[in-house]
């Protein structure tokens, strides 16, 4: 059975309903929908390209990630080279920075995925 997930944009409620149905149902915040949205995943500069990107890359990305208005998260790492907090971007940003052009500032070498 298909069905068709709304949320309201006013009150975040979340409804769903059959396709070809217009009768709509609530659903608790609480349900987890399995499908997964990989623009949404977040990801270190280090898993998105590899190796360290350094202080100044990082610097550079939060600034263009703060001008478009992308937030981000931090998670704790602990391995032989680094202890520390790392930032983690949505991969859908870094894919627009990378290979879009978000990153028209930047000095030096465009630095792609790959």
């Amino acid at each position: 059975m298909a069905y068709i997930y709304e949320r309201n944009p006013d009150t975040n409620e979340i409804f769903k309903r059959r396709l070809g149905s217009s009768k709509r149902e609530k659903i608790e915040t609480t349900t987890i929908i399995t499908k997964k949205d990989n623009s949404m995943t977040m990801k270190s500069l280090y898993d998105y390209l590899g190796r360290a990107a350094g202080p100044e890359l990082g610097q550079e990305v939060a600034n263009a990630a703060r001008q478009a208005g992308v937030k981000g998260e931090i998670r704790e790492v602990s391995n032989p080279k680094y202890r520390g907090p790392v930032m983690l971007w949505p991969t859908a940003f870094l894919d627009l920075y990378f290979k879009g052009g978000l990153n028209e500032g930047h000095t030096g070498k465009q630095l792609l995925k790959g």
